[in-house]
């Protein structure tokens, strides 16, 4: 091979060239970077499946979901930063009804995300008629619809999902619920403050055993409505119905519960309910501050499994 002068080296590296062999090569990569970038994509998002429907796959047959925005695509952001209240909010959360969740997604609400399915619900989110906060959120279509089932057959539940995200004033998020007529016979919620806990029959709120978290822990729940003969929930001797157990597979700990419904029917709900509002200040007094307009809940959830009677 022939050998290049030591003086036309220095001059070489001085414009940034190197070679091989014979050949000159560039030394300056920031074409080749721009390029990489381009064609990069979001590390949140997942390269193997394109769609929530090819994760959680019973979506088209068992849930709706009920998104913060509107069927424009409009939440409650320009009503608050014009000034108008909490009754003034965009009130008319987008549903997309279970025929039509199949290769459906809306970014960056209800997409795929780490392997699962990312539920985003923003504190300027449009809400539903009956409630402050907004929602990213599953609603099992027992039977096919709005339906209910009765707390007296047999109905299960297990998900297995992390909390990502929580809004900065009111840091807490609803992830598994049981909606009933009346009342909600369960919520699973998380509290940056207190941890993952339970409320049942509306306003009981299990801190006391409630389960240490970190955002990014994988939790497994499972819900069981079914009657346990000889399991006593109440001081009136009635049978409990409902049983909650929850795994933080990070940390081994487990909470497990069971109770009497309040309600006779009821069905379950899965995803990110933020438990708080731009207008958070209003709606829940001196003690808070409003959430900002980017604030968040979030909620990964990596599969589903229903049984309905």
């Amino acid at each position: 091979m022939r050998k290049i002068p030591f003086v036309l080296l220095l001059l070489l590296f001085s414009l940034g060239l190197t070679f091989t062999g014979c050949e000159f090569i560039s030394g300056d990569t920031e074409s080749s970077t721009e390029e990489s970038t381009d064609e990069s994509t979001d590390e949140s998002t997942d390269e193997t499946y394109d769609y929530p429907s090819e994760i959680l796959t019973d979506l088209s047959s068992s849930w709706k979901i009920t998104l913060p925005v509107d069927e424009n695509g409009d939440d409650s952001s320009e009503i608050y930063l014009a000034g108008g209240s909490i009754d003034d909010r965009n009130a008319d959360a987008h549903e997309v009804a279970l025929s039509d969740l199949e290769d459906y997604k809306y970014e960056p609400y209800f997409q795929v995300d780490d392997g699962g399915v990312r539920f985003r619900g923003h504190c300027a989110g449009a809400t539903t008629s009956g409630s402050k906060y907004p929602r990213s959120e599953l609603r099992q279509e027992y039977d096919g619809g709005d339906n209910y089932w009765s707390v007296e057959d047999y109905q299960y539940l297990n998900t297995r999902l992390k909390v990502t995200q929580t809004p900065e004033e009111k840091p807490e998020v609803c992830m598994t619920q049981i909606h009933g007529p009346e009342d909600e016979p369960l919520r699973v919620q998380y509290h940056a403050d207190k941890g993952v806990y339970v409320i049942w029959n509306e306003s009981n709120k299990d801190y006391d055993n409630a389960l240490d978290y970190t955002l990014g822990d994988m939790l497994d729940i499972t819900v069981t409505v079914d009657t346990l003969s000889g399991v006593d929930a109440d001081e009136d001797g009635s049978d409990d119905n409902i049983t909650c157990e929850i795994t933080n597979e990070a940390t081994g700990e487990s909470y497990s519960k069971s109770w009497t419904s309040n309600d006779d029917t009821g069905y379950f709900k899965v995803g990110c309910y933020t438990q708080s509002t731009v207008w958070l200040n209003e709606y829940k007094g001196d003690d808070y501050e409003d959430e900002s307009i980017d604030a968040y809940g979030e909620v990964i959830v990596y599969s589903i499994d229903l049984v309905e009677n």
